[in-house]
């Protein structure tokens, strides 16, 4: 019985310790998510230029999500590009989001070139407007089911140059927009 007072002593110590283990881990991700700065959001270190006056990727490694590269990208395309985890247009009763999510299982892989306005590749939550349906976010979002149609249009027009869709998407839902589209949600909430 005397084992007990030093029981709860030693369980009060792990758990403290593994609750500060899991609050720097988190702090670690969520910074590394953001590029190593504690800005986040669609207009954080976002250059709204176009393709000739596109950050240069060097040994610098100063790239970072969002920004212009010279191939007209604002991503680098990694993870999945196929639509085995986009969600089920069907599930979904509004006729503009059904759309979107029927899009992105036709055409996934361009979607998974695309930056997203949005901003949720600068926070770590998707790595392309593709992540935005294997999720619901683009239920709610204008900016992603809009990337979506403008890469759906641009194509079934014969553009098939990612960057320049990528052009395109910035020229609907560049910065201002986006910043008012998430104004708008957090009002929302």
């Amino acid at each position: 019985m005397s084992n007990v007072p030093s029981l709860k002593r030693l369980l009060l110590f792990f758990g403290i310790g593994a609750g500060l283990a899991a609050s720097a881990i988190a702090v670690y991700t969520w910074t590394q998510g953001t590029g190593g700065s504690r800005s986040s959001g669609p207009t954080a270190s976002v250059q709204q230029s176009s393709r000739p006056n596109a950050t240069q990727e060097g040994a610098s490694g100063d790239w970072q999500v969002g920004q212009l590269r010279p191939n007209g990208l604002r991503i680098k395309p990694s993870g999945r590009s196929d639509a085995s985890a986009v969600l089920d247009p069907n599930r979904f009763t509004r006729p503009e989001v059904k759309k979107a999510y029927r899009i992105a299982h036709e055409i996934p892989s361009m979607l998974n070139k695309l930056y997203c306005w949005c901003g949720c590749e600068n926070r770590g939550v998707h790595r392309s407007n593709l992540g935005c349906f294997e999720d619901e976010m683009a239920v709610n979002c204008a900016v992603c089911r809009g990337t979506a149609e403008i890469a759906s249009r641009m194509l079934e027009d014969g553009v098939t140059d990612a960057g320049k869709i990528q052009a395109a998407v910035d020229e609907d839902w560049g910065p201002e927009w986006a910043q008012a589209e998430q104004n708008r949600r957090q009002g929302r909430r």
